[in-house]
């Protein structure tokens, strides 16, 4: 995996117990993108939906990722489609957190109509103690 594109490292997923990703698992809508040639996942995508009275018009896009070798598969593509699909019409705003050196990422989230407004400055710490700002981008549906 990449350590800098994340703000969650693995040592964090490691302890959650099954139960609990099976829980996120039925909330969520989670989409994975699979290799034709030999049906290995290779990419995989998130939304969380919010439930509180007055947020639920909202939901986070997360965990968006590609495998390096299957980037220019079309996958990444094939994900967001379905995402954002899943997302218009229940909800108003689509929200989501990205590395602000990731250019790569947000000029793909910026071409699928995703637009930055604001950065949270040293949102992780790597730990080599490099510290990582984020951008946050909302996608707006009735705008």
């Amino acid at each position: 995996m990449e350590p800098r594109a994340f703000r969650f490292a693995p040592e964090d997923e490691v302890h959650v117990p099954s139960e609990s990703v099976a829980a996120r698992l039925q909330r969520d809508f989670v989409i994975g993108a699979f290799n034709e040639e030999d049906s290995q996942l290779i990419g995989v995508g998130g939304l969380a939906w919010s439930d509180g009275v007055k947020t639920r018009h909202k939901a986070l896009l997360y965990g968006m990722y590609v495998k390096a070798a299957d980037r220019r598969s079309g996958a990444a593509d094939e994900i967001m489609k379905r995402l954002i699909d899943e997302a218009r019409g229940s909800v108003e705003i689509v929200t989501l957190t990205v590395v602000s050196t990731n250019f790569r990422a947000l000029r793909f989230y910026e071409r699928w109509g995703f637009r930055a407004y604001g950065v949270e400055e040293r949102s992780a710490k790597n730990g080599d103690g490099d510290y990582l700002d984020e951008t946050l981008m909302a996608l707006r549906f009735n705008e």
